[in-house]
């Protein structure tokens, strides 16, 4: 009996990406600069109408519209607080007014300097620049205002919570626990405590207790904002073993300090519930503007590549269907970010076995009888990956990164994190349609140990060396690996 599947249109509208699914007070730090941005170009239209200068129009009107362009761009660097959300979830909106305030009298002292050196800018009157500025400080002010009320108001229903897994279940773990416990109402999710070698002495203050396994299965199903490590006779071997294991995951590794002692020469520490210090040993591989950065790709040129397509989407789909019997799309159990698994949308090249469909425990082989006519060509040209533009716009797939692996995938009969260690170390990042390994030759099956060694070792190249510019230049030079056929059957 065939039972129906929604398409992957519908389940990439069902499922789009959106900003909620970001911790609200970081996302709320990162937008107010846009926010700024917008505001200071509405008080430039406001200015413009109240003195009867239109942004089109004569007069001043343009030299105003120019001068206020240039402040609209700049403000937004001036006035960033990086601490916004954190004292905003703790209600310290004077404290935070009053910072902006100073920080908006240095933006305009800098923008009158410059207007007072432009020759064009000395027609303007005072008057406007005055009214522009007054307008904008309103405005940059009482969106912060708001902003921060509505912080605080889900800080204190607890929808702002940190989460935070412990790793040991030592005294220095009781203590971390407890001084977590004081932080305040609503500010840290406990997820318990986790060790290897778990002794039976645990704090009742943690709600779950597990292994390392456990720990790394958990951040499967769940977001997880900082794992701390409290083990503080640990031999340094060992603390980099354990460091390394979890660094597969995306999340910000911290190591707890002495709470009864001093703190020491200080690395790199933050402060967990804005009050309890850790010293930051990883951090996510990609940070906080970066991701809305990748996003953004994804959304704009994953949406407009996907347009573009349709058509040749709908002639493959069609061939397909015409060429054996069975589904056009075929969905595959494929490991993502932080080794979560989700389905991936390819045209269906092989001859229909449902049994078999799923699991990926055989890697496809160059003469393989399963493929059909129309899936040769799909698989040499790459075609059939073309359905996974619908993973990039449903959030699970990125346009560029690690391809993803099959669950069950083997590799001369062993799993990829039984060849190599740092096989999981992958998962960090969402998986992409195409990626640095791919344009380097590393494409197709890996049939032996040193191709799915050397495929791991340029996933984490570009992990580690990941930026925006990396990013277009690898969709850049995709038509032309994908042209060359190496490896592709």
């Amino acid at each position: 009996m065939h039972i129906s599947q929604p398409s992957p249109i519908a389940a990439a509208l069902t499922t789009w990406p959106t900003l909620a699914r970001r911790n609200p007070a970081a996302l709320a730090a990162d937008l107010l600069p846009l926010c700024d941005f917008a505001s200071l170009l509405g008080m430039t239209s406001l200015a413009s109408w109240l003195f009867g200068h239109w942004l089109i129009s004569m007069g001043t009107g343009p030299d105003l519209a120019q001068a206020a362009l240039a402040g609209s761009v700049l403000a937004p660097f001036m006035l960033y607080d990086k601490g916004f959300g954190t004292a905003a979830r703790r209600g310290r909106m004077r404290s935070l007014l009053r910072a902006h305030v100073m920080r908006f009298a240095l933006f305009a002292l800098v923008l009158l300097s410059v207007a007072a050196c432009s020759e064009k800018l000395e027609a303007i009157p005072p008057s406007h620049f005055a009214l522009w500025l007054g307008a904008a400080l309103l405005a940059t002010g009482l969106t912060r205002l708001a902003v921060g009320r509505q912080l605080g108001r889900l800080q204190r229903q607890g929808h702002l919570a940190e989460s935070v897994a412990v790793v040991g279940a030592g005294p220095q773990a009781q203590q971390l626990v407890q001084a977590l416990g004081r932080a305040g109402t609503g500010r840290i999710e406990m997820l318990g405590l986790f060790d290897d070698r778990l002794r039976g002495a645990t704090p009742n203050e943690a709600g779950l207790t597990g292994t390392l396994a456990q720990l790394i299965e958990l951040a499967s199903t769940r977001r997880i904002d900082w794992i701390v490590l409290t083990l503080p006779q640990a031999p340094p071997l060992r603390l980099d073993a354990i460091a390394l294991r979890l660094a597969a995951l995306s999340v910000p590794i911290g190591l707890c300090p002495d709470l009864a002692g001093p703190l020491g020469p200080p690395r790199a520490i933050d402060a967990i519930g804005g009050s309890v210090p850790v010293e930051r040993l990883v951090d996510r591989p990609i940070g906080r503007w970066d991701a809305v950065l990748k996003g953004a790709e994804d959304l704009l040129l994953g949406s407009l590549i996907t347009l573009a397509l349709l058509p040749v989407l709908a002639v493959i789909a069609l061939a397909v269907r015409l060429d054996s019997p069975g589904p056009v799309i075929f969905r595959q159990r494929r490991h993502a970010l932080d080794n979560r698994v989700f389905d991936i949308f390819k045209f269906r090249t092989m001859t229909w076995n449902p049994a078999a469909a799923t699991t990926g425990l055989q890697q496809t082989a160059r003469a393989d009888s399963r493929i059909t006519r129309v899936g040769r060509f799909l698989r040499a040209s790459s075609l059939d990956e073309l359905p996974q533009l619908f993973n990039v716009l449903q959030g699970t797939m990125s346009l560029v990164g690690p391809r993803p692996h099959a669950t069950d995938m083997r590799t001369e009969q062993r799993l990829g994190e039984d060849i190599t260690d740092l096989y999981a170390h992958r998962h960090r990042v969402k998986p992409g349609i195409t990626g640095w390994a791919q344009v380097n030759g590393a494409r197709g099956a890996t049939d032996t140990t040193a191709q799915l060694s050397r495929r791991v070792e340029l996933d984490l190249d570009y992990i580690e060396h990941w930026s925006l510019w990396l990013d277009l230049k690898i969709l850049l030079l995709t038509a032309p690996a994908v042209l060359k056929r190496t490896n592709a059957f």
